[in-house]
This record gives structure tokens, C-alpha cells and sequence, in this order.
């Protein structure tokens, strides 16, 4: 048994690679790390023996020898991990590898985002107990800008320097916050093969927004206040944003405007209700000329994003493809409309995201192991399992 940090680098930059790519062999493994094949097989063999990483058998593809794909060990590190939206929260566990697992979800009413971080705390303490020394941190996607591990401002729940690490039962846990289209983007990036160098995530859910990824990982900005897309000016410049400046792009996509415009009362769950407006088959003259008014905003500001940003592809998350489909024609000539000849000549290409409703999760366990899986903590880690050899 080594507790030596010295004979846990390459696990740790095994796992960081783990991090970037969702479908994982061992020979690609190898490549990402510079290293042959019985090095490899050495690395791999000493990771699931320290209880970090399993194998299983890759299917056949083309000729050559059977080969494995490599996953969180069932025993491995493991981060509770948390997304609180607009009117619900979601709390799970996520692996190493990205799986997520959901325990728990529930209802908001928004009133109080203090009382509901205390509420939450009790549910994340019983699952937190429940993994004892496998908890390598709590992750937590949020609706909103954050710094230091705090949400700033969630411009529609009206909610204000809320102190999200107090959802951790014990202050020595780590806490890493970050807002919840930025963890998707995250998670997004390492489902495309293969993996784009440059990614532009854009959501729709109850407004928009979005995130920028680079290698795997979001730009980071001064103050961690980035990809608040839905907060540039392009909107209309005579109506003030909750946010405090004018003619932000968010405003069209605010729930009371949308349901005056379309003629309808929101009755139900907003996200429900906004997914059903926008896939409507029989839409009233009034919902039309909503959605394609919408899809048209989407289209331009996307067009925009794309001559300040030079995405190698963009991914259209929550109800940004529902939105799409809602109204093709007018999203596609609005994108068209928009770009710049050069980019006009080569666009990138605007797909649907593949990380579904969990991608946020999956990329607030991420962030935690980002922070936490180093060399020092495996080593650490190794000390407590068995038969581990450097």
C-alpha cells in the first residue's frame, strides 16, 4: 500500500481525463495520458485496486483485440450533488465518471431562499451520512450568477447573496456552487465526439442563458460572473430588467410577457407550462405568432453569441430545441440573418443538447471533483483500501 502522492499523479490526471470524456477505453486512455499499453494497463490495474475505477467490456468495434471502457468504481469517490431551478430542486449522488443517480426531488414556493437551504440541509445530511468516507464534496447548481460559492442574484425568484454552502451539514465538507447552465455546459462538452475544442451552450427554461467552454472546462471570468447571457442587450433598450440594466435579451423570455402575448394563464408547474405552450400540436393564431416571435429572439441572439464567440458547435439545452422546433423557419433565417459572412459561409453546427434534464447535476459532481481528486487526496484515499501498490 502506497500513501505516497508522488505514485498517485497519473491516477489523478487519469481521472481528470475521465472528467472530459464520457465514453472512455482503456487504449484511448493511454493516448490522452502519452502512455503504451502495459504502462496503462499497470495504471489501470492500480486505480481499481485503490477502489477509483472498474472496467467493463467495450463492444467489438472493427478488428482487433476486445478492449474494456473504464467507470467509476462502485465503491469509488462520490459527490452529493444538488440543482435548484425555478419552483423545484433535485439532489442525487454523481461517480467519478459523471453517472448520476437521482434520491430525492421536491417543490419550491421561492419566498425564502434561506428556509429552503435549511430545509434542504436536512436532506442532504442523510445523504451524505449515508455515504460515509466515500463523500468527496457536495456540488450545487443554482438559477442564477454566482462568486465564491455564493448565488448573486436569481433575477427571477428575486433572490439576493444567498449563502448556498449552508446547505452542507458539517463546514468541513466542500461546498462548490456554480450556476446551473454553466454546469450543464460542462456536462455537455464531454458527450460530442469528438470532443469539441470550443462549445456554446444556450438554454431556455424559465429565461435564458448560457455557457462557453473551452477544452472542457467553462471561461472563467473575473469574478466567476460569466455566461449570463440572457443579460445582454438584446432586448428592447426602453424596458428595465429585474437586473437592474435595460434591454436585456432575457426580458422577451419572461413567463408573465410570454403568457399575456400567447393569451393564456399559466396553471400549471411554469416549466410544464412554457414545454407545453412551445409543443402545442394545434396552437391558436395568438401562441403562433408567440412562439415564432420567440424562436426569432433565440435565433438572433444566438447569432450574435456566434460572431463574438467562434464555437466550434452549439448546443441548444432545457427548452431551447422545443423552442426551435416550435417555429424552424423563422429560427433559421434569424441565425442566418445575424451572422457575420464569415461565419456565414461556416457555421457551426446548432444541435440539441444530449445531457438531458440531469446535465446540471452532472457537472456540479464534476466541478467537486475538479477540485478535490488531486494527487494529496489519493493518496489519501488509498491509505484506507487494501492491497494498493504504487
Amino acid at each position: 500500500m502506497s500513501s505516497q502522492p508522488r505514485h498517485w499523479r497519473s491516477a489523478a490526471e487519469a481521472l481528470a481525463v475521465l472528467r472530459q470524456q464520457a465514453r472512455l477505453t482503456r487504449p484511448e486512455l493511454g493516448r490522452r495520458l502519452g502512455l503504451g499499453s502495459g504502462p496503462t494497463s499497470d495504471l489501470v490495474g492500480r486505480m481499481a485496486r485503490g477502489a477509483l475505477i472498474s472496467e467493463r467490456p467495450a463492444g467489438r468495434e472493427g478488428r482487433g483485440r476486445p478492449t474494456t471502457t473504464v467507470h467509476a468504481h462502485p465503491r469509488g469517490p462520490v459527490a452529493v450533488v444538488l440543482d435548484i431551478r425555478h419552483g423545484d430542486w433535485r439532489l442525487g449522488t454523481c461517480e467519478v465518471d459523471g453517472t448520476v443517480e437521482i434520491v430525492e426531488s421536491g417543490q419550491h414556493d421561492s419566498r425564502s431562499p434561506e428556509q429552503l437551504v435549511d430545509r434542504l440541509r436536512t436532506r442532504v445530511r442523510a445523504t451524505t451520512r449515508s455515504l460515509g468516507d466515500r463523500l468527496a464534496g457536495i456540488g450545487v447548481a443554482v438559477p442564477g450568477p454566482t462568486a465564491d460559492d455564493r448565488l448573486v442574484h436569481a433575477t427571477m425568484l428575486g433572490w439576493h447573496d444567498v449563502d448556498i454552502r449552508r446547505v452542507a451539514p458539517d463546514a468541513e465538507i466542500l461546498v462548490a456552487v456554480g450556476n446551473d447552465a454553466t454546469m450543464a455546459a460542462v456536462a455537455e462538452a464531454r458527450l460530442h465526439t469528438p470532443r469539441p475544442r470550443t462549445l456554446l451552450h444556450v438554454v431556455v427554461e424559465i429565461g435564458v442563458g448560457g455557457a462557453f467552454v473551452a477544452d472542457g472546462r467553462p471561461v472563467r471570468s473575473a469574478r466567476g460572473l460569466h455566461g449570463e447571457f440572457g443579460h445582454l442587450p438584446f432586448g428592447d433598450p426602453g424596458v428595465r430588467c429585474p437586473c437592474g440594466a435595460l434591454g436585456c435579451w432575457a426580458i422577451a423570455f419572461d413567463l408573465p410577457q410570454i403568457a399575456r402575448g400567447a393569451g393564456r394563464r399559466i396553471r400549471q408547474h411554469p416549466r410544464t407550462w412554457l414545454h407545453g405552450l412551445f409543443t402545442d400540436p394545434r396552437p391558436s393564431p395568438k401562441v403562433r405568432d408567440t412562439r415564432e416571435a420567440l424562436a426569432a429572439d433565440l435565433g438572433r441572439g444566438i447569432a450574435g453569441l456566434v460572431n463574438a464567440l467562434d464555437p466550434d458547435v452549439v448546443t441548444l439545452g432545457g427548452l431551447a430545441s422545443e423552442l426551435r422546433a416550435s417555429s424552424p423557419e423563422g429560427f433559421e433565417h434569424a441565425v442566418d440573418a445575424g451572422l457575420m459572412t464569415v461565419h456565414r459561409d461556416r457555421p457551426p453546427s446548432i444541435v440539441a443538447a444530449r445531457g438531458g434534464e440531469d446535465a446540471p447535476l452532472i457537472g456540479a459532481g464534476l466541478e467537486v471533483f475538479e477540485r478535490v481528486l488531486d494527487a494529496d487526496m489519493l493518496a489519501r484515499w488509498a491509505s484506507r483500501v487494501r492491497g494498493v501498490r504504487p
